[in-house]
């Protein structure tokens, strides 16, 4: 007869292999979304203007990630964890991703679509767990994540608005219930800008991630920002997410071909606001995480 002792950590050893194998064949399927580039390319932007000594901390929060979700190997890749949470069915956080600031072209009366915990509220919520070296090192690790994911969800300018119409009187949920078509397909306007009019669309790998930063970076240095770097609010944020889309991202007929004047300017607008999410984001935690931090 078996030693239960044994048959204890026989099982135990099993489930551990088992959530191991579950979690690498389910985070790879949603880890190369169509929306992923985005992400991490917001993140290398970022890391790339960390100071020295909070890179190093950042790594090793990454690395207490990493022991979780195998997939989590960089701080590039802890940008789409959440979405990841979110391909599992794990929907707890999905208002953090959003906040629905309602505006009407048309004079459709305005209604408070709001809800308390939106992407604003988590960030400035998110903040004070990142910075506290007393929590737990993975609770730091994964809300390191949500941070960088959703300061790049608050300047995709969907991510902050819903559009009230008379075809859509109780807002078209950030663009989802808005269609255009693009590349000869009818496509939602929320799917368009999250894969940046064209220019995160595609595999999300590390190589093409910092590629695509450096370029980006090339075109829109931090100095080009001027004192709008520095505004980490991100209420400010959001707000400047809604301007957009007044000005340009609702600037176009629903179910109709995208001008290519629209899409032009569509991925102008993308990579401009990338390169300010980054950059913001390095700001964030080069105050945040300090010299004396331990980890």
């Amino acid at each position: 007869m078996q030693n239960p002792v044994k048959r204890i950590i026989m099982m135990k050893t099993l489930g551990r292999f088992l959530s191991l194998f579950c979690l690498m064949f389910l985070l790879p399927a949603v880890s190369f979304a169509w929306n992923a580039l985005g992400h991490m390319v917001i993140a290398e932007i970022a890391y790339q203007n960390l100071k020295p000594d909070v890179r190093e901390k950042v790594d090793a929060l990454v690395e207490n990630l990493h022991q979780q979700y195998p997939e989590m190997k960089s701080f590039a890749n802890i940008s789409y964890w959440p979405d990841a949470l979110r391909g599992q069915k794990i929907e707890t956080y999905t208002h953090w991703h959003y906040i629905d600031i309602a505006f009407s072209t048309d004079g459709t009366p305005l209604q408070d679509l709001v809800d308390d915990d939106n992407a604003v509220w988590a960030v400035n919520n998110i903040e004070p767990v990142v910075k506290n070296t007393r929590a737990n090192a993975y609770e730091r690790a994964r809300f390191l994540a949500f941070l960088t994911h959703i300061v790049g969800d608050l300047h995709q300018p969907l991510h902050t608005v819903s559009y009230i119409s008379a075809a859509t009187p109780n807002g078209d949920k950030g663009g989802n219930d808005f269609y255009v078509r693009y590349n000869n397909e009818r496509v939602k306007l929320h799917r368009l800008w999250d894969g940046g009019v064209g220019v995160f669309e595609g595999e999300g790998s590390q190589t093409r991630a910092h590629e695509t930063a450096s370029n980006i970076m090339a075109l829109y240095p931090e100095s080009g920002f001027g004192a709008q770097v520095n505004d980490i609010t991100p209420a400010n944020w959001a707000n400047e997410g809604l301007e957009n889309a007044k000005k340009y991202v609702y600037n176009t007929a629903p179910n109709q071909a995208l001008s290519a004047a629209y899409v032009e300017e569509g991925r102008r607008i993308s990579e401009k606001e990338a390169a300010l999410a980054g950059y913001r984001l390095a700001k964030i935690l080069n105050s945040i995480i300090s010299v004396g931090d331990k980890n």
